[in-house]
């Protein structure tokens, strides 16, 4: 192995990187792989494997790169995760803000910094009719909470956005597991907004307006001292970190999971296909920053496409669900009209595991057509435990397309009965043994390359032309 070193970090930290593709890559699913190293001692070597079976540095580079198009947000670093790992990273000249987290970590800092200076303020000798003249040092700390209190107070609206989100999600019924998710954000949104309005409130106190008409010029002075040179930081631009193969600055978060970035790159890849017919909308994330809970609404003349990354159908209660001979009608019509719907994503869930990644609405004006996806990134030799198959993504994403229903203008619309389909990993061919599954045979297996595919843009324009015709017929010469 070729080891290249980098530059040495805080805390006697040295990255390097290294090429661990003859011993880890290829056996490896992507993950955090740490070694303990017997010489030095009491060191680990701690690192990212990316499964170059599946895909290349180079596709992956494209995957962040198309969402960050389609989304602008940056997909390469995991933001919600509590660590602060470092890793890879190259500065953009994008600035984008940081989260609400890292952001009070600052405050935190440059607050003991502020008070430390109005404790013992910079005092300079000078005629008696300069006293009462603020010095920039001391007046710098007013000029620092209006600043740093600002951000603050936009990083509380962000949560409070979320959480109030959050909470309507948490009025209506899930599935065990992903409830326990739901609560659990909650639980740390909640203990987050109260962390930044309390920090918000004590920096406001350190403002003395008194002192904001005093102009603040660059002295040596700034760089000398420790306290100013900390509070300056809330006035520095605030760079995009994305992935980079060379020696860069690094992030203050893990990569993003593969398995993630590659579901969210499908959801991308669908809607970039749809505008590849003529489609044209936006797209809405449920969070600020963040990947969770993507959509897009395209139209083109009278046809409308709604697509839902992680829609989270709603789970039927079905203690509350009285007998047929009661209700007169199937399971799914009764729920849409007497259980809490989410009003954007009136999907129903009839059994516990309705969680696809993809589910795509089609309206035209003679109907309305409901399409569900799942995203797999497996290695064909490995996908499946069982001999028959059944723990597939085929069969999972058939279950979906039986189970699953888009309750519209009073009425269910089911699963189009060539609706299911899967996105795999490129090549196409070796996922072949996957298809024609007794049980699932009427599936679509999608394996997009990143980048330009099409073969595969191909493979998907023929699904819709069976599905709807009429979305077609742009591209159809």
């Amino acid at each position: 192995m070729k080891l290249k070193e980098t530059e040495e970090v805080e805390q006697g930290l040295r990255w390097q990187r290294w090429d661990l593709e003859p011993d880890l890559a290829r056996q490896r699913r992507v993950g955090e792989v740490s070694l303990a190293l017997k010489v030095p001692q009491n060191a680990e070597l701690r690192c990212y494997v990316l499964p170059t079976a599946l895909l290349s540095y180079r596709d992956v580079v494209s995957m962040v790169g198309d969402i960050e198009v389609e989304l602008g947000i940056s997909a390469t670093w995991d933001r919600s995760d509590p660590r602060n790992d470092r890793a890879w990273s190259d500065p953009t000249s994008q600035g984008r803000p940081e989260t609400a987290r890292e952001l009070v970590r600052l405050a935190e800092e440059e607050l003991r910094s502020a008070r430390s200076i109005r404790r013992e303020p910079f005092a300079e000798l000078g005629p008696k009719s300069l006293r009462n003249v603020f010095l920039p040092e001391n007046a710098f700390v007013a000029h620092w909470a209006i600043k740093r209190g600002g951000q603050l107070r936009d990083a509380s609206m962000e949560i409070r956005v979320e959480l109030d989100s959050l909470l309507e999600r948490a009025r209506r019924i899930h599935p065990v597991k992903r409830q326990e998710r739901i609560d659990n954000r909650i639980a740390e949104l909640s203990a987050g907004l109260k962390k930044v309005d309390d920090l918000s409130m004590e920096v406001s106190q350190l403002c003395d307006h008194a002192q904001l008409s005093t102009p603040i010029s660059s002295s040596p002075l700034f760089q000398r001292d420790y306290r100013l040179r900390q509070m300056l930081r809330a006035f520095a631009p605030r760079p995009a970190e994305i992935i980079s193969e060379i020696e860069a600055a690094r992030s203050h978060y893990p990569p993003t999971f593969l398995n993630r970035l590659w579901e969210v790159w499908g959801a991308v890849w669908l809607a970039r296909q749809f505008k590849q017919l003529g489609f044209t909308g936006s797209s809405l994330t449920g969070a600020a920053n963040s990947t969770e809970s993507c959509s897009w609404r395209l139209k083109r003349e009278d046809i409308l496409v709604e697509i839902d990354y992680e829609p989270e159908p709603v789970y039927v209660d079905y203690e509350k669900v009285p007998p047929l001979s009661r209700r007169n009608e199937p399971v799914l019509e009764w729920v849409s009209r007497n259980q809490h719907l989410d009003a954007e994503r009136p999907f129903i869930g009839l059994e516990i595991k309705c969680s696809p990644d993809y589910l795509i609405r089609i309206t035209t004006p003679s109907s309305k057509v409901l399409m569900v996806g799942d995203a797999c990134l497996a290695h064909p030799d490995h996908h499946g435990t069982k001999p028959d198959k059944a723990d597939t993504k085929p069969y999972i994403v058939e279950r979906y397309r039986r189970t699953i229903g888009w309750a519209t203008d009073g009425q269910i619309v089911r699963c189009h009965e060539l609706g299911g389909f899967v996105v795999f990993p490129p090549p196409e061919e070796a996922w072949d043994a996957f298809r024609g599954l007794p049980g699932a045979a009427d599936c679509s297996l999608l394996c997009p390359k990143p980048g330009v595919d099409p073969a595969a843009s191909r493979s998907w324009i023929d699904l819709l032309y069976l599905i709807a015709p009429t979305i077609h017929w742009v591209s159809r010469t």
